[in-house]
C-alpha cells in the first residue's frame, strides 16, 4: 500500500456514520453468507450512497476484517484446561437460570393458586348472596300469593255483606211501607177508643148519686 492510499483510507477523513453503517452492512452480509466478503456493489444496495463516498470507507472495513480472520487464524488452541473451566462456569450459570426460573415459577404458581382461591372465594360469596335474593324472592312471592287470596276471599265476603245489606235494606224499605199504610187506621182507631171513654164516665158518675 502506498503513502497515498494510506492517507486516502485514514478513518479521520470518512464520514464516522456512513463507517458505521457501512461495517454492520459487511457483518450482515457475511452472517448470511457464510463468511463471505461482500462487494462494493452489495455494500452500496443496503448504505445506498455514492461510490466515491463508499470507496474509502469500504477498503478500512475490509481490511479490519481481513486483519481480524489473520489474527484469529494465527491463535493458538484454547488450552484444555481453560476450556474445561468455561464449561464449568457456564454450567454453574445454567443451573443457577434454572433455579431462577424455578423460583420464578414457584412464585407465580403460588400466586396464580392465592389468586384463583380468591376468586373461587368471591364466587361462593356471590352466589351466597344470589340465593339469598333467590330465596327472599320466593318468600315474597308466597306471600304475595296468599295476600291475594286472602284479598280475594275478603272481597267475596264483602260481595256477600253488600248482597246482604241490600237485601235488609228491601226489607226494611217494606215493612216501613207496610206501617205507613197501617198508621192511618190506627189514629181512626185510637180515637174511637177515646170518645168512648168519655161517654162511659157520666154513666158511671149517675150510678154513684
Amino acid at each position: 500500500m502506498s503513502k497515498h492510499e494510506k492517507a486516502f483510507t485514514s478513518t479521520d477523513e470518512v464520514d464516522p456514520d456512513l463507517l458505521r453503517r457501512t461495517e454492520a452492512a459487511f457483518l450482515k452480509f457475511m452472517a448470511e453468507n457464510d463468511g463471505k466478503m461482500p462487494t462494493q456493489q452489495q455494500i452500496n444496495e443496503s448504505i445506498r450512497t455514492s461510490f466515491t463516498r463508499l470507496g474509502p470507507v469500504f477498503r478500512i472495513v475490509k481490511e479490519r476484517l481481513l486483519a481480524m480472520q489473520t489474527k484469529l487464524a494465527n491463535m493458538p488452541e484454547v488450552p484444555e484446561g481453560l476450556r474445561l473451566a468455561h464449561e464449568q462456569m457456564l454450567h454453574n450459570m445454567w443451573a443457577r437460570t434454572r433455579e431462577l426460573q424455578n423460583s420464578e415459577i414457584v412464585d407465580l404458581r403460588r400466586a396464580q393458586t392465592a389468586k384463583d382461591d380468591s376468586h373461587r372465594r368471591e364466587v361462593a360469596e356471590m352466589q351466597e348472596i344470589i340465593a339469598k335474593i333467590e330465596a327472599d324472592r320466593n318468600g315474597q312471592e308466597v306471600r304475595a300469593n296468599v295476600a291475594e287470596k286472602e284479598a280475594a276471599a275478603l272481597r267475596e265476603r264483602l260481595d256477600a255483606a253488600v248482597t246482604e245489606l241490600a237485601a235488609a235494606t228491601a226489607r226494611l224499605a217494606e215493612r216501613d211501607a207496610i206501617f205507613a199504610m197501617l198508621m192511618p187506621q190506627r189514629g181512626v182507631d185510637a180515637q174511637s177508643d177515646r170518645l168512648d171513654a168519655c161517654a162511659a164516665k157520666p154513666a158511671k158518675s149517675s150510678r154513684r148519686g
